[in-house]
């Protein structure tokens, strides 16, 4: 799934990545504009991409025939990392392994491979990086304004990949702090027991972290709707309550529920919780700070210098 990125404020070394669905470039450039300004503008910075190292072959036999469906035998696994994203090719066949757990000289995916593939397959990643400029980085000029729900930075990539060009877009903030939440699949089962003991077998070797990212999205997607930028909270156990409840009525709308209660019960409970949190807090009345100062202060909704834009305007 794809997301906006968040680069740090005034911190060097970083840079915004891009997974090319192609396959593996050979060459890419990027240029990054304001999110307003076309493509023929003059452009924040530009430069040359870097295309992921990762770019190995499997020592065995792998797929649905072998004991473990999961398991892939690398030439190397240098460069590979957990939830990365990673193309297997070979046999006139291709599909996107996510890598789960890294071993000596093999790896784990999430779900248990589609095909049959020989020694000899190739394993790569297509991702791409684009390097954050120093020195624009460290103006304060730059920095994205929270009070306004458009995404702030565009990356236009151009990439060479199989021989033929393509152009592909990404988008980027660039923010104080990083904001997540602080959630774990164990708050959730404080709330909802039993779920871990019940958790799918592709889930349990990284907690359930998945899952309760994918309630974060939904959540900071929810806040877009009512042009709240969630990075502009300052809150975090109410943010991570939403992120708890929200999990509870996706497992709900999945067809999950304690073993002792009835699903119908549970979901309407799950999806009335989340529904009642959200609006009380922020749909109906917007009873928490927002930081919308680029000096990075929180400011009190109401007070006319700082205040969050209304509902009801852009």
């Amino acid at each position: 799934m794809r997301r906006t990125a968040e680069v740090l404020w005034n911190v060097t070394g970083q840079s915004v990545g891009l997974l090319v669905r192609q396959g593996r470039p050979s060459a890419a450039m990027f240029d990054v504009f304001r999110n307003y300004a076309d493509d023929d503008a003059e452009p924040e910075f530009s430069g040359t991409a870097t295309v992921d190292s990762v770019n190995t072959t499997t020592s065995a036999a792998a797929g649905p025939a072998q004991v473990d469906p999961q398991r892939l035998a690398l030439t190397s696994t240098s460069g590979v990392q957990v939830g990365r994203k990673l193309l297997v090719t070979g046999n006139a066949l291709k599909e996107w392994i996510d890598p789960l757990e890294i071993g000596s000289g093999y790896i784990r995916v999430r779900h248990p491979l589609e095909n049959d593939y020989a020694s000899g397959a190739t394993v790569q990643s297509t991702w791409l990086f684009a390097a954050i400029d120093a020195t624009w980085i460290a103006d304060r000029n730059s920095l994205s304004d929270l009070s306004d729900q458009m995404v702030d930075y565009r990356v236009r990539w151009t990439i060479t990949v199989g021989g033929a060009t393509v152009v592909a877009y990404s988008f980027f903030d660039v923010v104080r702090q990083l904001l997540d939440h602080g959630v774990d699949i164990d708050d959730v089962n404080d709330r909802t027991p039993g779920l871990r003991d019940s958790l799918p077998v592709e889930y349990r070797a990284d907690d359930g972290r998945p899952l309760v990212d994918a309630a974060y999205r939904s959540v900071r997607a929810q806040f877009a709707s009512i042009n709240i930028d969630v990075r502009a909270l300052r809150d975090d156990e109410v943010l991570d309550e939403l992120v708890i409840l929200r999990a509870r009525r996706m497992l709900a709308e999945g067809g999950w529920h304690p073993p002792d209660v009835d699903w119908r019960t549970f979901a309407e409970l799950a999806i009335g919780q989340y529904d009642r949190f959200f609006e009380q807090h922020f749909q109906v009345a917007l009873k928490h700070d927002l930081q919308y100062q680029l000096a990075g202060a929180s400011a009190a909704y109401g007070q006319p210098a700082t205040s969050a834009p209304s509902f009801w305007s852009k």
